[in-house]
C-alpha cells in the first residue's frame, strides 16, 4: 500500500514534530513514513492529491482545516483511492459526522489502518460558471454570516466565534425562497437560513438535520425561519436536543436528489463552513457514493 499525506503547513505547528508524529504513528503500526506534500497558497491540495495518485498511492491523508480536506477531495472523487482525514481547523466538520477523532494521533491511526467507507458528495452550482463540491453542507443566510467570523476571532475563542458573529446577524430580515426539489412545482418560502446538507452534525455535536446520513443517496434541504422569541427558544431547544423538524412548525425540511434555491436578493452563502461570494442562490445535486474515506 502507498500512502500519501497532505499536509496545510500553517495547520500542524512544527512541520518537525509534526513529521516525527506521522513517522511514529506509521511504524507502531507496521506501515512506512507517508509520502509528504504540503499545500501552497496557489494549490490547496487538489494538485498534490494528483500528483499521489498519479504516483500511484491507495490512500491520500489530508492534514489541515475543511478546505484542505475537500481540496484533496476534489481529485479522489469517483476512484477508488481513499481520503484519510487528519483534522486541524475550527469546524472539522466532515470528520465529525464520520466518527474520525479529532485527536491527531488517533486520527492519523485511522488514515493508516481504518475501514473504506464511500459517502455521497453534493455539486454546488454557484451561478456564471461556478462549481464546488461539498461533503458536509452548504448554506444561504443565516449560518453563512456565522460562517463569515474573523479568523483572529476564531483563533481566540475556537468554534465558539461563530456564535458570536451569528448573535450579531440574528436580526435580519427573512429571506424570500424559491425552492424546486427533483424537478418538482416551485415553492415559496420564508427563511432565515436554508440549508442543503450531506450530513447533519455541526461543532459541538450539534444535531442539526438528524435525517442526514452520508450514504442514504439523498441530500436533506433545511429552511428555518423563526419569528418571535418563542420561536427561537423552541427551535433551538429542537436543535440542541437532536430533535427533527417534524417537531417544530420553524423548520422546513424536505429531502431529494437534487435541489435549486433562489431568492431576490443577494446573501451570504457558504459551503462546508467556508463562505464564498454573495449570491442569488445555487443549485445542488447529490453525486452519490463518489468518495470513499477512511473512517474508524
Amino acid at each position: 500500500m502507498s500512502v500519501a499525506l497532505v499536509v496545510h503547513p500553517g495547520k500542524i505547528g512544527s512541520v518537525t514534530r509534526a513529521r516525527a508524529l506521522v513517522e511514529s504513528v506509521a511504524a507502531s503500526v507496521g506501515q512506512p513514513m507517508p509520502i509528504w506534500l504540503e499545500t501552497t497558497p496557489d494549490d490547496p491540495g487538489p494538485g498534490q492529491a494528483r500528483r499521489a495518485v498519479e504516483e500511484g498511492a491507495t490512500t491520500v491523508i489530508a492534514w489541515g482545516g475543511d478546505g484542505t480536506v475537500m481540496g484533496v477531495a476534489a481529485s479522489l472523487v469517483n476512484t477508488e483511492v481513499s481520503l484519510g482525514i487528519v483534522a486541524g481547523g475550527t469546524g472539522n466538520l466532515l470528520a465529525r459526522n464520520l466518527g474520525i477523532p479529532l485527536d491527531t494521533r488517533a486520527a492519523l491511526a485511522v488514515a493508516l489502518t481504518g475501514k473504506d467507507r464511500r459517502i455521497d458528495l453534493l455539486d454546488v452550482y454557484l451561478g456564471r460558471g461556478q462549481r464546488a463540491l461539498s461533503a458536509v453542507m452548504c448554506g444561504m443566510g443565516w449560518d453563512a454570516d456565522m460562517m463569515a467570523a474573523p479568523e483572529q476571532l476564531k483563533k481566540r475563542v475556537g468554534w465558539g466565534a461563530y456564535v458570536i458573529e451569528g448573535a450579531r446577524s440574528i436580526g435580519r430580515k427573512p429571506m424570500r425562497l424559491r425552492l424546486s426539489v427533483d424537478g418538482g412545482p416551485e415553492q415559496h418560502l420564508y427563511g432565515r437560513t436554508v440549508l442543503v446538507a450531506n450530513v447533519g452534525t455541526l461543532v459541538a455535536g450539534i444535531d442539526l438535520i438528524p435525517e442526514a446520513r452520508a450514504d442514504d443517496g439523498l441530500l436533506d434541504v433545511l429552511v428555518i425561519d423563526p419569528s418571535s422569541p418563542r420561536d427561537w427558544a423552541r427551535t433551538t431547544s429542537g436543535i440542541v436536543r437532536g430533535k427533527g423538524a417534524e417537531s417544530d412548525p420553524s423548520r422546513t425540511h424536505l429531502r431529494g436528489r437534487e435541489v435549486i434555491v433562489s431568492t431576490g436578493h443577494a446573501r451570504g452563502r457558504q459551503i462546508d463552513g467556508d463562505t464564498v461570494a454573495d449570491g442569488h442562490g445555487f443549485r445542488v445535486m447529490l453525486l452519490s457514493n463518489a468518495l470513499s474515506v477512511r473512517t474508524p
